[in-house]
């Protein structure tokens, strides 16, 4: 699922686009009265998206911003969250418990659901305030090519773990 890079693609409107089909599920995930089909489909759909949209992120923005020392704590606390969303995620993916299982994946939507708060109050309108369009446009165009790469890995593995499941034993 290639992007078309365009001179135009600031990385702020890509991370804001980014957040908004995280948002929606994590509704879902968080809705304790929905049943668990629902919010394990759900959860099926955020994984991947939030790996690819948090791997880019760090390796762009937050590199970035740790450059900066207005800036450095920000993107470190960013990290700090992603890093605890993916052990979250991890945990939540090997747990054959229903209430775990629940619980896991309720306090990382939770969690989730902060970091995107913090970054579009935040982080992301500072982050805009005090930075050139131009440098906006550069780390936009790494993100997607990021984004594109972990797509295309996350595609294969997918594929090898298909694979070894119906490999004979």
């Amino acid at each position: 699922m290639a992007h078309k890079h365009t001179a135009a693609e600031d990385i702020v409107q890509l991370i804001l686009e980014d957040h908004k089909p995280l948002k929606k599920l994590i509704k879902i995930m968080k809705d304790t009265d929905k049943d668990l089909e629902e919010r394990k489909a759900a959860f099926e759909q955020f994984a991947p998206l939030l790996v690819t949209h948090a791997k880019p992120e760090e390796q762009s923005l937050y590199v970035y911003m740790k450059k900066d020392e207005d800036t450095r704590e920000e993107a470190l606390e960013g990290d700090v969250e992603h890093g605890l969303a993916d052990q979250m995620l991890e945990e939540a993916k090997r747990t054959d418990d229903e209430d775990l299982w629940t619980a896991r994946v309720k306090v990382l939507a939770e969690l989730v659901e902060h970091h995107i708060e913090e970054e579009e109050e935040e982080l992301l309108p500072e982050f805009k305030k005090n930075s050139e369009p131009e440098e906006r446009r550069k780390l936009g165009h790494i993100f997607l090519r990021l984004k594109d790469k972990i797509e295309v890995e996350e595609a294969v593995q997918e594929v090898e773990d298909e694979m070894a499941a119906h490999a004979p034993h």
